[in-house]
Order: C-alpha cells, then sequence, then structure tokens
C-alpha cells in the first residue's frame, strides 16, 4: 500500500525539492485530503502521518498564502528521513516558493504571566530523526519546538517567532525513556518576545550549532528564571555562532535574575563565538561549564555583563560596556567570578562611566588574569577581591 500511496504524489518543482516526493498541507483541508496535490490539500493534523510516509526523504509543504495554521494540539512527529536524505517541513505559497507558513497556538497576546501560555507545535518523538524545517512563522506558541524523546540531526532555519513561552527545549515525555538530542542545527532564526528561553537543552544532547540567530525577549516578566539560552546537564560540544540575546528580565524574587546565556556545571565544550547579550536583569554571560572559549563576545547594559564559576574559562577580544543594575540584590559589575574560578581574558575591553560599577567582583580564592592589549576605562571601584582571591591586570 506504501508504494501505490507514494506513486500518487507529486515531484517538487524547485531546486531543494526536486526528485522528491511532495506532500501539500493546507489550512483547510480539500478535495480527498491526502496530500497529493493543492486541490486534495490535507489539514494540519495529518502532518505527522505524511512525514510518516517518507522515509526515504521528501517535503511536506505548508500553504503560506492561505491564511494562518490554528494549531490545537501539539504535532507529535514519531517518523523522518533517512541520513543525507531528510524530510522538510516547510512554507510555500501556491507555485511552492518559499513563504513563511504562520502557525498559531492561542498564547496570550500581549503576553501576561496569568494569562493563557500557549500550546506547544512540534514534538519531536523518538524516530524523529533527520528532520528541517524552514520558512516558518510561529505567533503566540508555549514551545515552538519540543523533542520529547531521543532525536538527532534536527535543523531549523529561516524561521521567525512572535510571543512565545520557548522556541525550543528537549523535555522528556511520560511515553519516553528519555529525550537526548544530537545534531542540532538552529540557523537564521529570529524571535521577538519570549518568557522562558530562547533555547533549553540538558540530559547528554551534543553536537550543537546555533548560529545568524537574534531573541528579544523584549521583557517579558513573570515566568520564573528567564534565560536566552540555557544548557543544563551533560550538554557537550555546542558552538554558538553570531548569536544574540536581548531583554530578559526576572524579577520575582530579591536577587533579579535574568541572562542572555547560561550554562550549568556538567555542561563542556561550549565555543561563544561573536554573540552578544544586552540588557538582562542580571548576566549577559552566566557560565559554569567546563571548557568553555569566549571569542568576540560583547555584554552591554547587563547587572553583570560577565559572571565567571568554572576554573577552565577564556575569553578572547571580548567587550563589556556600562553595566546596569535594574533592581534586586546584588552589584552591579563588569566580571564577576564566583569562588575557585579562574578566568585568562585576553585582549578584552572594558569601559565604563557611572561610579556604581565594580569592574572586578571576586569571590573567594577565585583568579583572574588579564593580558594582551585590552582596555580598562571605569569612574566606579577596580576592584573588589574576597579572601585569597587575585587579579593580575597588564602594566600600564
Amino acid at each position: 500500500m506504501l508504494v501505490a500511496v507514494v506513486s500518487l504524489r507529486a515531484t517538487g518543482n524547485d531546486g531543494a525539492g526536486r526528485g522528491k516526493t511532495v506532500l501539500r498541507v493546507a489550512p483547510e483541508r480539500a478535495g480527498a485530503a491526502d496530500g497529493s496535490s493543492w486541490s486534495d490539500a490535507a489539514p494540519l493534523s495529518a502532518l505527522p502521518d505524511l512525514v510518516s510516509e517518507l522515509p526515504a526523504g521528501g517535503e511536506v509543504w505548508l500553504r503560506a498564502d492561505e491564511g494562518p495554521y490554528d494549531v490545537e494540539e501539539s504535532l507529535k512527529l514519531r517518523a523522518g528521513g533517512a541520513d543525507g536524505d531528510p524530510v522538510v517541513v516547510r512554507g510555500v505559497d501556491e507555485d511552492g516558493d518559499p513563504e513563511p507558513a504562520v502557525l498559531r497556538a492561542g498564547r496570550a497576546s500581549p503576553y501576561s504571566p496569568d494569562g493563557e501560555p500557549g500550546g506547544d507545535v512540534f514534538s519531536l518523538r523518538g524516530g524523529a530523526d533527520h528532520l528541517v524545517f524552514r520558512d516558518l512563522a510561529f505567533q503566540d506558541v508555549g514551545n515552538a519546538f519540543i523533542a520529547a524523546g531521543d532525536v538527532r540531526d534536527i535543523t531549523v532555519t529561516a524561521v521567525e517567532a512572535t510571543n512565545v513561552r520557548r522556541f525550543f527545549e528537549n523535555d522528556v515525555a511520560d511515553d519516553e525513556q528519555s529525550a537526548d538530542l544530537r545534531g542540532l542545527v538552529v540557523r537564521d532564526v529570529s524571535v521577538k518576545g519570549f518568557s522562558k528561553r530562547f533555547l533549553r537543552l540538558r540530559y547528554a544532547s551534543s553536537d550543537v550549532l546555533v548560529e545568524d540567530v537574534e531573541a528579544d525577549s523584549e521583557r517579558q516578566d513573570g515566568d520564573d528564571f528567564a534565560i536566552g539560552v540555557h544548557l543544563e546537564d551533560e550538554v557537550s560540544d555546542v558552538v554558538l555562532r553570531r548569536v544574540r540575546m536581548d531583554n530578559t528580565r526576572d524579577t520575582l524574587r530579591e536577587y533579579w535574575n535574568g541572562d542572555g546565556f547560561a550554562t550549568e556545571r556538567e555542561v563542556s565544550g561550549v565555543q561563544l563565538i561573536d554573540t552578544t547579550a544586552n540588557g538582562h536583569t542580571d548576566a549577559g554571560y552566566d557560565l559554569k561549564s567546563r571548557r568553555t572559549t569566549l571569542t568576540g563576545a560583547t555584554a552591554t547594559g547587563n547587572k553583570r555583563n560577565f559572571r565567571f564559576w568554572a576554573d577552565d574559562t577564556t575569553a578572547e577580544d571580548c567587550t563589556g560596556t556600562d553595566p546596569v543594575k535594574r533592581g534586586g540584590n546584588g552589584t552591579q559589575a563588569q566580571v564577576w567570578m564566583g569562588e575557585g574560578a579562574a578566568v585568562e581574558m585576553v585582549d578584552c575591553t572594558l569601559t565604563d562611566s557611572s561610579p556604581d560599577t565594580v569592574v572586578f567582583d571576586l569571590e573567594n580564592d577565585a583568579s583572574l588574569t588579564l593580558t594582551g592589549g585590552g582596555e580598562v576605562q571605569h569612574e566606579g571601584e577596580l576592584r573588589r577581591l574576597s579572601n585569597g582571591a587575585t587579579l593580575e591586570l597588564p602594566e600600564s
């Protein structure tokens, strides 16, 4: 039966879909609703079944020029393509040319912490491997993507989102044994408004690339521990390149949280390259992970621009500008370091004109070494060193 069904499907008429089976989805089902043509377009709820019909790869087109899709139930995907032949889910117009397909899931707009949090859209279960999502636009959703089982080789590209709780996370579902994610690529993504996370990865997830991304929380407050990118558990081998996180805000406690980039202690092998953290109520970078490197990182207007906890972190060609404490406890600082942390900063520039800023705020036994040709300009306190802490600055 599978061969007979597939033989009725159209093949793609552009470079991405040429020679591959193409199935079609529209906001309103039409004709036989089997996805074989626009006149027989399947409804959005049938998308998981359509993907399962393409084990050798192909495309599922979401008609974007006939109005938005209202997602009533999460789309649970349990199948995908093949290595080198993924299934591509993407928005198109009638002619198959790229156009963002809008997906909505009932989140309160404008955002309210007491309002409807919004439903999840794509839920990736075990076996949903070798998938590409592109040319999509999420509006008013909970999670745009959630990996709820073990999945690998997932690409999300050319996607935008407005008013989401989280853009992408992995969280094991009750019917799954684990939810490790391997081989994730998130590229060319823009998010305007999130209350919890842009990206949250955990468990033993690895081999992750995030690049050319901009996400602005727009100060959505009240969802507890807002963080732009959050890496937890034993996540490893992550590259963040040209990623910008702006304006997370969390005022629920005496110490205001809200970080741009945060990594936990068992995380390892994180590279932040040409990243930017701006306007967060806590740290621009709050890094506890091992084997962490920052290259060309910029932090502006955060309570603590850089917050380091590990003993093997290096930062090169980084810039910290004008920390701002918007409320809550804690110092306003350029660089804050936890007990026993050890960091080398090479060719880094720290500039600030506020008398309230502590440039270097180091807890017990922390060690910071600045080398190279960077500079430090300040009006406030240069150093605040707790017991056993050491600071080495270049000779002026």
